[in-house]
């Protein structure tokens, strides 16, 4: 099952370059997976490999990430929020990372910079 997140008040991102804008957590209109929550769901069951390791020693769980969707609909700063098993938050990391680019985010027609946060489950 696939639920999304939002938590937290805007923040700055450290390393930036001072020419980009911060990203936020709340806008006017989200950040969307092309064809939607469905969709989104959909690849990563395709894509989240289980570690072997983990499904030998019977882990499970949910790992979430965080990550940017850009101006532009890329995926980019993504990190492990919430670990679960290292090679569970490496894969789930991979996964979400590898994802084809959003429609951005907007705030007042215009896009931004939007944090974002999926959690990978790993059920056996």
């Amino acid at each position: 099952m696939l639920q999304m997140c939002f938590a937290g008040q805007a923040q700055d991102v450290p390393n930036l370059p001072e020419t980009e804008d911060p990203p936020v957590y709340y806008t006017e209109e989200m950040p969307e997976f092309p064809g939607g929550q469905d969709s989104l769901k959909a690849f990563l069951q395709r894509e989240v490999v289980y570690p072997k390791v983990a499904k030998d020693n019977g882990i499970t769980g949910i790992v979430l990430v965080e990550f940017v969707v850009e101006k532009d609909g890329r995926i980019s700063h993504g990190q492990v929020k919430v670990p679960l098993w290292t090679d569970c938050d490496v894969e789930a990391l991979r996964a979400i990372m590898s994802m084809p680019k959003w429609k951005p985010a907007r705030n007042m027609g215009r896009p931004v910079r939007c944090y974002y946060q999926v959690p990978v489950m790993f059920s056996l």
